[in-house]
């Protein structure tokens, strides 16, 4: 959502898309003809390059934009770009002025993020507390927005004020988000009152 946005804006956005299918929202419908609706929602204003960053030759293509790039955004679980090499230390040593921007389901610390759990929507939404209190016989229902809409958000927000940042340094830095974090501001509403019971 937040780089969708950053390019409505008009920031060029190229998309890395992996061999053999792509990205996931690609197969989902409905369809006109063979275009996946819910794909081009997501990914409108966005170039796509089809590269698998395993291969040395898809890896000297992304160091070569990054070189050229303003920021670099990426969803991996903490510690596989390190393990591609392209962590942050890794491409600051190419393109110091570079923003280096990442979301993760739990965050860059922490149990979860230690344990290089997978975080997906409703997993963070359910640990955050993100859920409406009584659906159909009485158990929690999701609450109405994915976690991944704030997280983008905020993501895009920590973008632009890096930018912002480097335009006075000449130097690029590293903004972080997650969905279990986004899904606790998302709780901003209710939260102090669920908290805070005892005393309304």
């Amino acid at each position: 959502v937040g780089m969708q946005l950053l390019g409505d804006f008009g920031a060029d956005v190229i998309k890395i898309e992996r061999p053999g299918g792509g990205d996931w929202s690609r197969r989902w419908g409905p369809f006109i003809g063979d275009v996946s609706m819910p794909f081009v929602s997501l990914n409108r204003n966005k170039r796509s390059l089809v590269l698998d960053l395993k291969t040395e030759a898809a890896r000297k293509i992304l160091l070569e934009l990054v070189k050229t790039s303003d920021v670099l955004v990426h969803n991996f679980r903490p510690g596989v770009m390190e393990k591609l090499g392209f962590g942050y230390e890794d491409l600051q040593a190419v393109n110091p002025r570079l923003i280096y921007a990442r979301s993760s389901g739990w965050g860059d610390r922490g149990p979860y993020a230690e344990r290089g759990r997978g975080g997906h929507d409703m997993m963070a939404r359910a640990t955050a507390g993100l859920f409406a209190p009584l659906g159909p016989g009485g158990l929690p229902v999701p609450a109405g927005i994915s976690a991944d809409y704030p997280a983008g958000l905020l993501l895009a927000i920590g973008i632009l004020i890096a930018l912002l940042a480097r335009e006075k340094t000449g130097r690029g830095q590293l903004v972080s988000t997650d969905l279990l974090s986004a899904a606790f501001h998302s709780n901003t509403w209710e939260g102090a009152d669920i908290l805070n019971q005892e005393r309304i």
